[in-house]
């Protein structure tokens, strides 16, 4: 557990690990939230220990095998009759629970707080939050889900408790480190040139989304900033045969407001995310005049 440890060990255990001392203090604060959280309700605590192998590559490659197996969703025994008709993970429900300890992620940030947002990543600034539950390019909530073999595979129902979500996080940036190494030293132009690969120059405007909203909406984006500022859920539903937006659906859920917290965010990103998955055209609503003859 790092969630006590003074400034002064973790120093020291970053030394001598392949850890930087930024994500030692990730992992602490992981772990203090989680600890913080364990006085309301019971969450899980994640059992990682960051290699001590003297060359650092040696030691980056043990920490990532581990992160893999910590990191697999928990199956059922082989021979569970529940295996029939609950498939063969055992907390693979839908995006409020962890895939691998089963944690109640919704009760977890009513009690405790989004503790997603309390962990930061120490070279973007952003919170856990930000990076894997909000859309990179809209900004809005969306469901962040699990694969069978942590990073690829078929996409899982579950998600990750913040524990496991950072360490998955440390895991993808480790796996780049490794990618951008090997990068630079068998990714030279001239072999890429021998597989028949070149590099071409591509003007930034050329692949810039295209935005196709009417100039006269132009005068609600502040209204819209607001809404995504809040975490208010904004639903864009595309055309089939055009894919641009055709309706554009705010919602407003009181329960969230009077409970003074974001507890449904998840559950409204789950059933954006399955909306836009099945990408069926909504019906246009029909006039109709209630008026006297």
């Amino acid at each position: 557990m790092l969630a006590n440890t003074p400034q002064n060990e973790l120093l020291r255990l970053a030394s001598q690990t392949q850890m930087s001392l930024a994500q030692m203090q990730q992992q602490a604060a992981a772990q203090a939230a989680m600890t913080g959280a364990s006085q309301h309700i019971q969450v899980p605590q994640v059992n990682f220990y960051p290699s001590k192998h003297p060359n650092p590559k040696k030691a980056r490659k043990k920490d990532i095998k581990q992160a893999y197996k910590l990191l697999k969703p928990t199956k059922r025994p082989f021979f569970s009759p529940k295996r029939a008709w609950g498939g063969k993970y055992r907390y693979n429900t839908n995006t409020m629970r962890c895939v691998i300890d089963g944690c109640d992620v919704e009760n977890l940030i009513r009690v405790a707080g989004n503790v997603y947002d309390q962990i930061i990543d120490e070279d973007t600034g952003l919170s856990l939050w930000d990076i894997y539950f909000k859309n990179p390019v809209t900004g809005e909530v969306e469901a962040f889900v699990a694969r069978e073999n942590v990073t690829s595979g078929r996409k899982m129902r579950g998600t990750y408790c913040p524990e496991h979500l950072h360490l998955y996080h440390l895991l993808t940036k480790w796996e780049k480190e490794e990618e951008a190494e090997e990068e630079a030293e068998t990714g030279t132009l001239k072999a890429k040139l021998r597989k028949g690969v070149s590099l071409v120059a591509v003007p930034v405007s050329s692949i810039k989304k295209r935005d196709n909203t009417p100039p006269i909406l132009t005068k609600y984006e502040p209204f819209f900033d607001m809404l995504k500022k809040d975490n208010i859920p904004i639903t864009h539903m595309s055309n089939v045969a055009t894919g641009m937006n055709d309706l554009v659906v705010v919602v407003f859920d009181m329960r969230q407001f009077n409970a003074g917290n974001n507890t449904r965010l998840l559950f409204d990103a789950l059933a954006i995310n399955q909306m836009q998955q099945e990408n069926q055209p909504l019906p246009l609503p029909q006039q109709q005049n209630e008026g006297s003859a």
